[in-house]
C-alpha cells in the first residue's frame, strides 16, 4: 500500500460496486473520492489527521475533514453526499469511524432539512405551450425543431436527463401517443420502468421533429435524439444542454431539465390530477415522500379548495365549492411547508420492451 492509500481503497470500492452504480453516478462518485484524496493528503501533511487510510482512520480524523467541509460553506445537500460516501467507503473498508463520528459529534451530522426547488411558473408553462405550437406550424431549421421537441418531452414527459439520453425512437408510440421509459435511474437495481401519456400540445411538435430526424442521424442510432456528429449512439449530458439552450435563448426562459421535470410534477398537480400518488408513478419514484419533498406538492389554494367541499351547512348539504369567505382568498404559490409520507402502491400506466 502506497503511503496516500485512500484512493486504492477508493478504486477498490468502486470496482466492487460495478454493475450497482450507473457509469454517471460512478463517475461522480469517483471524481468525489479522487478531491477526497487531495484533501485528505493535505490534512495529513499538516498533522491534522493521523492517517490517509480509510481503513484505520479515526473519528476524530474524520470529524476533522467533516467540519472543514462544512466550513467551505457547501449546501446542505452537497454536504449530505459527502458523508454518504464517506459511509460507503468506511463501511467497505470494515471500519466505523464515520459512524462513530457521527454519533459523539452530532455537528458533524448533515441537516434534515429539505427545500423543495422551485418549478417554472404557471404563465411560463404557458408561453412554451404556445411557442411549441408555433414553431410546429412554420418553417424551421432542424436545430430548432430538435431543441422544442426535447423541450416537449421533459415539460410533457418528464424523464430526468439519463432516462432522456437512452430513449429510442420506438418508445414513442404516436398511435397511442405514450413514452414508455425503459432505461430508468438505478436500472437494474431500485429503477422500474414506466410509460407517461405525451400531452395533445406537444404531440405536433414531435411529428415534426420525427420527419427531420432520420436525416440528421449520421450513425443510424436508434436513439429518439440522436447525436448529428461523432461516432456515438447516444447523447452526453453537455449535448443536451446544448441543444435544448436553443430554445431557452428563443423563449428568454432560463431551464434546465431538473426544472422541466419539477414543473411536470407540478403542473399535473395544479390540474386536478386525483392523488400526489399517481404524479408519484408517473415520475418514477418509489415513494410519495420523494415526490412531495423534491417535486411538486398540492399548492394551497388546492388543499384549502378540496377542504371546502367537505364543509356541511348546519342542515347537513355541503356548502357551495365556489364562496370565498372575504379576506380569505390564499396566495397561488404559497406551499405549505412539511412533506407527508406514503408508498407508492400504483402499477406503471404501461410497460414497454
Amino acid at each position: 500500500m502506497s503511503r496516500y492509500p485512500f484512493e486504492e481503497y477508493a478504486r477498490r470500492f468502486m470496482e466492487s460496486m460495478t454493475g450497482v452504480y450507473s457509469e454517471e453516478t460512478a463517475s461522480k462518485i469517483s471524481r468525489r473520492y479522487h478531491r477526497m484524496a487531495r484533501d485528505f493528503r493535505t490534512h495529513f501533511e499538516s498533522g491534522k489527521i493521523s492517517t490517509t487510510s480509510p481503513k484505520n482512520m479515526t473519528p476524530e480524523d474524520v470529524k476533522y475533514h467533516l467540519l472543514y467541509r462544512k466550513g467551505l460553506g457547501y449546501s446542505k445537500s452537497e454536504y449530505s453526499h459527502e458523508v454518504t460516501a464517506l459511509i460507503v467507503l468506511f463501511d467497505f473498508c470494515e471500519n466505523m469511524a464515520v459512524r462513530t463520528c457521527l454519533r459523539k459529534y452530532p455537528l458533524c451530522k448533515p441537516s434534515k432539512g429539505h427545500v423543495r426547488l422551485p418549478s417554472l411558473e404557471p404563465s411560463a408553462y404557458r408561453r412554451i405551450e404556445d411557442r411549441i405550437n408555433e414553431v410546429a406550424s412554420i418553417e424551421s431549421d432542424y436545430a430548432t425543431i430538435r431543441s422544442y421537441a426535447m423541450l416537449a418531452v421533459f415539460l410533457g414527459c418528464g424523464p430526468r436527463t439519463k432516462e432522456l439520453r437512452f430513449m429510442d425512437a420506438r418508445d414513442l408510440d404516436t398511435e397511442d401517443w405514450v413514452l414508455d421509459i425503459i432505461h430508468v435511474k438505478g436500472e437494474d437495481t431500485y429503477g422500474e420502468p414506466r410509460s407517461v401519456p405525451v400531452p395533445p400540445q406537444f404531440r405536433r411538435i414531435l411529428l415534426r421533429y420525427l420527419e427531420l430526424r432520420t436525416q440528421n442521424n449520421p450513425t443510424g442510432s436508434p436513439a429518439l435524439f440522436p447525436p448529428s456528429r461523432g461516432s456515438n449512439l447516444y447523447l452526453v449530458g453537455n449535448s443536451i444542454r446544448k441543444i435544448l439552450s436553443v430554445a431557452c435563448s428563443d423563449l428568454g426562459i432560463d431551464m434546465n431539465p431538473r426544472i422541466l421535470r419539477r414543473t411536470f410534477g407540478q403542473h399535473y398537480l395544479d390540474s386536478d390530477i386525483d392523488s400526489i400518488e399517481s404524479v408519484s408513478v408517473l415520475m418514477g419514484h418509489a415513494s410519495t415522500q420523494t415526490t412531495e419533498i423534491y417535486y411538486a406538492r398540492r399548492r394551497n389554494t388546492k388543499a384549502i379548495e378540496e377542504a371546502r367541499r367537505t364543509f356541511r351547512t348546519p342542515g347537513g348539504s355541503n356548502t357551495p365549492t365556489d364562496d370565498v369567505v372575504d379576506g380569505d382568498e390564499p396566495d397561488a404559490e404559497n406551499d405549505e411547508d412539511g412533506a407527508g409520507e406514503g408508498i407508492r402502491t400504483l402499477e406503471p400506466l404501461r410497460t414497454g420492451s
